[in-house]
């Protein structure tokens, strides 16, 4: 991934790492796209076509987690 990449998804990889568990960020072989992987696993979790799509991707999944914890608190 390069420095403009990282950029772009620095806020949501950080909200996302303070919420889940830690994931591996592998670009796809074509160059085009990114793999999500969680943990040590082999298999990937998701598969994003462009970064932007990676980094709603980070933020929706940080959305869903605060959302399931507010309605757990009520």
């Amino acid at each position: 991934m390069n420095k403009r990449e990282q950029e772009i998804i620095k806020d949501n990889l950080r909200a996302y790492l303070a919420n889940f568990e830690p994931i591996r960020i592998e670009k796809a072989d074509s160059g085009k796209g990114f793999y999500v992987f969680q943990g040590n696993s082999e298999s990937y979790v998701q598969f994003c076509y462009n970064i932007d799509y990676l980094n709603g991707w980070l933020y929706g999944a940080v959305q869903a987690k605060c959302k399931q914890l507010i309605q757990k608190s009520k």
